[in-house]
């Protein structure tokens, strides 16, 4: 029975709906759908009964769920006893982080990390929230290192600081001279933004559409410099974090204060829920923190 199709039923079975598992997954609905109706011909027994508000599972999906449960925790069990077991030297730390605070925190904390931990090796993958939640849970990932509001179901997040939203304009802005933002100078002017797919995207969109603020979108771009290249270039304006700002100080781009609105997201570390970190996971942690508090 393949892994995979009994990993997309899990997903589904604790969602109930096939967006949200989708959504966990880091895959599209229909290739999730897919999953399910192979499983389904396999086994010979419809899993799920489908409804306008999502799924239910049926009869034999019950039975199925405690099995299928049980299987992927030997897995991820065993996985993490061969990592353990069989790495030399100091071992193996996995480590995912999300995009958009990876390229300004990982360096220094890989700095204050092995400087403690020389022996100890950290492989890194950078990828979307969703898709490392995903790897989190599977017991591919030790930690990951990401940002709220981002709802990590079914895992455990520590806070490790916070790092403030800034509005990026062009140099020849108004707001550049003035040194300050309004949201009515947001309303309906060009703005280059990340892909929702980005937890920062997804919550700077949903804080516009809160305060009925709707930009006029020129791009969406899966990549923060693109969106800060093409702000110094007087395409649009975008809200960005504070720590991409001080990395990305050109004259082109200028980084201004909403006003009266103290924008901000939350960096945390994320574990699989009730799991005992290691030490070296502990001191990882730690490092990251002290850099995301030094900012």
């Amino acid at each position: 029975m393949d892994i995979d199709l009994l990993r997309a039923f899990v997903e589904t079975a604790d969602a109930g709906s096939l967006s949200r598992a989708a959504g966990g997954l880091g895959i599209s609905q229909p290739s999730l759908s897919g999953q399910i109706q192979r499983l389904e011909a396999e086994l010979g027994a419809v899993l799920f009964a489908r409804h306008g508000r999502g799924v239910t599972m049926t009869d034999a999906g019950r039975t199925l769920y405690p099995r299928a449960r049980r299987l992927l925790d030997e897995m991820r069990a065993t996985a993490e006893a061969v990592r353990r077991d069989g790495a030399s030297g100091g071992g193996v730390l996995y480590v995912g982080a999300i995009p958009t605070v990876a390229p300004y925190v990982l360096p220094g904390a890989l700095r204050r990390f092995h400087a403690h931990h020389a022996t100890t090796t950290v492989e890194l993958r950078e990828d979307y929230s969703a898709v490392l939640a995903r790897l989190l849970l599977e017991g591919t990932l030790n930690l990951v290192i990401a940002a709220l509001p981002y709802a990590f179901d079914r895992l455990d997040t520590e806070s490790l600081g916070t790092d403030a939203l800034v509005v990026a304009v062009p140099a020849s802005h108004p707001a550049a001279r003035a040194g300050r933002i309004t949201l009515a100078q947001l309303h309906d002017a060009p703005a280059v933004t990340l892909d929702p797919a980005h937890c920062l995207g997804e919550q700077v969109a949903g804080f516009c559409s809160s305060r009925q603020v709707r930009p006029s979108v020129v791009c969406r771009s899966a990549q923060l410099a693109t969106v800060l290249e093409l702000v110094g270039a007087d395409v649009g304006v975008s809200i960005v974090p504070a720590m991409a700002a001080s990395r990305y100080n050109t004259p082109q781009c200028v980084y201004v204060p909403l006003v009266d609105h103290d924008l901000q997201r939350d960096i945390v570390a994320v574990w699989r829920r009730g799991a005992v970190p290691s030490t070296e996971a502990r001191a990882f942690v730690d490092a990251v923190r002290d850099v995301v508090r030094g900012w």
